[in-house]
């Protein structure tokens, strides 16, 4: 009769109840330190840190130089350019200004005076074209000023020429303040030009233009000439008793 110990059931029966239920329980031990034994790799991470760093370190330095040599390129450049200029200057354009230097050149007909004040009128619209101005004796026996008032947003310019004989020049006044005056001269009276100011600007006349401020202006021009008695500041008038002068006023843009 065969015995209990023979069946196989009872080899079975501990791995089913027991060995099975200690091995899953001890599998999620595994994993759960598993889990706990990763951290975070701040070591790679502040090398990657550093590397990027010193790349951009790198990148900054690079087109700092880059930037420096173009500049001190283009300067020797710049400064070789320059130096051919001027030998071109001294060889060719110094022979060419002696050559022109003894061609006559006519004057335009259009005259721009040179400006005696400090002020500038670059673009101008013209308010008042040329035309005489005549100075006549006044209380003191000397030439009477001429005086007008201009209110304008912008400076305005005076311009003047002597005419008829070599013999008048020019100051200019606005408010009280002086501007400027026409231009120096050697006084001829047999020197003549009529109203012809092409001419008188050859034959040395007085002229030039003062530029006066902008806003409300009182402008006064008083005859300063140099045809004076002996010792005093009388004018000696002769036998015509008045000065002309022309003159014209632009608006400064």
């Amino acid at each position: 009769m065969p015995t209990l110990n023979g069946c196989p059931f009872t080899l079975g029966l501990p791995s089913l109840l027991g060995g099975d239920r200690h091995q899953d329980t001890s599998q999620p031990e595994q994993k759960s330190s598993k889990k706990s034994s990763r951290k975070f790799p701040w070591a790679a991470a502040g090398g990657l840190t550093l590397v990027a760093l010193l790349v951009l370190t790198a990148l900054c330095l690079a087109v700092s130089c880059v930037l420096r040599f173009s500049s001190t390129f283009f300067s020797l450049i710049s400064l070789l350019l320059g130096g051919f200029g001027s030998v071109l200057s001294i060889f060719i354009g110094w022979p060419i200004k002696l050559l022109f230097s003894f061609v006559p050149v006519g004057t335009s007909s259009i005259y721009s005076p040179a400006v005696t004040s400090p002020l500038h009128c670059n673009n101008s619209m013209e308010l008042q074209p040329w035309e005489v101005l005549t100075f006549v004796p006044g209380t003191d026996g000397n030439p009477k000023s001429v005086q007008y008032e201009l209110n304008s947003p912008t400076p305005h310019a005076v311009s003047l020429i002597d005419i008829d004989y070599r013999d008048t020049r020019l100051d200019v006044f606005s408010n009280g303040k002086y501007y400027g005056s026409t231009s120096d001269f050697v006084v001829d009276k047999s020197v003549y030009c009529g109203e012809d100011l092409n001419v008188c600007i050859e034959k040395g006349f007085s002229m030039g233009t003062v530029i006066i401020p902008g806003g409300k202006q009182s402008v006064e021009i008083a005859w300063s000439g140099k045809d004076v008695f002996p010792g005093t500041d009388k004018i000696v008038w002769g036998g015509d008793r008045k000065r002309r002068v022309m003159w014209k006023k632009e608006l400064c843009l």
